[in-house]
């Protein structure tokens, strides 16, 4: 009897080992989502990414379809869509993430009532790129998920239009974000000098290096130079409330170093809030007068970080021809698990053909599009929020950290 017992004990032990090995790492989620446009933009007045809004008279469309091509051929605005999905017990512990092939143009996503990230913004769009979230922390294993996505058309083709569209716990889905080589660069090593550099030793801005830029209003706050602070052997760009204002710091080289090519970087903490951003990039001065960056200059990202795209992801990015016809590679996305702990490096190499992005050494991108061969200036910014609505869970007062900037040429240290 016993030796019967411990068969069917370890049986029953095999079986439930199976269903875990056999446990799906990846759940396919372009089936049948609740969809409604929102032309108006009433959806987030009338919390349309709640848990108890009823969605029984919106419309059903699939993901990883044009939403032109399933019944809505004119919609060039917002659009709203819900599904409930139920997550194994068996991913419990592991790291889940959400992907999406494509979102045109951008998107906010909600889980369960909350909104946990955004991609794409201005010029920003998300229309060609894959996107990720980590939902770990945010979701109730062996439940039903309320997930939302709030989609942004500007113009043409809209929705969430490219496949995949999943949930996943294999890493491998999420390594299109790494760098393109583990070797670490070393500007001395490829023949670079030091060139100009600022380590913000003192308890006042050198103003023979910054001044502090574009003081008076921006986004839905003001740049103050009570926003900005020298101490401790850093540069801390504020960013916090006052008389029911927000007030952010930022500061520029505009009129004091400005050059042509070179190794720019930082080394900096990054903020803890969503809505505002962080902000390291290299500025035209003469990038509105004309649409040929070669002669008229490019905004160089070399980083941004938007807390609201995950936590792990910095972009980089470059813009021309301010105006009408301004134009933008969109964001490029570098994810670097760890990245709002602690210091980091972020940089750009600048040449006559290309511009390639590093974050803590590593090479992420190289772009050979709308390359400035004219002078340019530095600016680091603690960028304020477009809306009131995206301060809604900001955490003020906070700091952007700056240990650092230095400029690498191929030949000798400025006098």
């Amino acid at each position: 009897m016993k030796s019967r017992l411990f068969f069917f004990i370890l049986f029953l032990l095999s079986m439930i080992s199976c269903q875990q090995n056999n446990s799906p790492e990846t759940i396919d989620i372009s089936k049948d989502w609740r969809f409604f446009p929102d032309k108006n933009n009433i959806g987030v007045s009338e919390k349309w990414y709640t848990v108890d809004f009823d969605d029984s008279k919106w419309d059903s469309i699939d993901a990883g379809l044009r939403w032109e091509d399933q019944g809505y051929p004119d919609l060039d605005s917002l659009a709203w869509y819900r599904k409930i999905v139920e997550i194994p017990t068996t991913w419990k512990g592991k790291d889940v993430w959400v992907k999406f092939g494509a979102v045109n143009d951008a998107y906010e996503l909600f889980v369960n009532g909350k909104s946990i990230s955004s991609f794409g913004e201005a010029n920003i769009s998300f229309a060609g790129k894959p996107s990720f979230t980590k939902l770990t922390d945010k979701i109730k294993y062996g439940k039903p998920n309320l997930i939302v996505v709030k989609v942004n058309d500007w113009g043409n083709s809209g929705g969430v239009w490219r496949l995949p569209v999943i949930l996943t716990i294999d890493k491998s889905e999420t390594d299109l974000f790494k760098p393109l080589s583990d070797k670490l660069f070393v500007p001395e090593d490829e023949g670079y000098r030091l060139f100009w550099d600022d380590e913000f030793n003192g308890d006042v801005l050198d103003t023979a290096k910054w001044s502090v830029r574009g003081i008076g209003p921006r986004g839905v706050g003001y740049v103050s130079p009570d926003a900005v602070k020298v101490e401790n052997g850093t540069l801390k760009l504020l960013a916090f409330m006052e008389n029911d204002s927000l007030k952010v710091g930022a500061v520029g080289t505009q009129g004091l170093f400005e050059t042509t090519f070179g190794y720019f970087e930082c080394r900096a903490e990054l903020p803890v809030t969503t809505g505002n951003w962080a902000a390291f990039w290299i500025q035209s001065p003469e990038i509105s007068l004309g649409e040929d960056p070669e002669k008229y200059g490019t905004e160089i990202d070399i980083f941004e970080y938007f807390k609201n795209q995950g936590g792990d992801f910095v972009s980089h990015n470059l813009h021309w021809a301010y105006g009408p016809n301004q134009q933008s590679t969109g964001a490029f996305l570098s994810k670097v698990e760890g990245i709002s702990e602690g210091f980091h490096t972020f940089a750009v190499e600048w040449t006559a053909e290309k511009y390639t992005f590093f974050v803590d050494g590593l090479k992420y991108y190289e772009i050979k599009r709308a390359v400035s061969h004219i002078d340019e200036y530095i600016i680091l910014s603690f960028e304020p929020a477009h809306s009131m609505e995206d301060l809604e869970n900001a955490v003020l007062p906070d700091d952007y950290i700056i240990d650092y900037v230095k400029v690498y040429k191929k030949g000798r240290r400025k006098k």
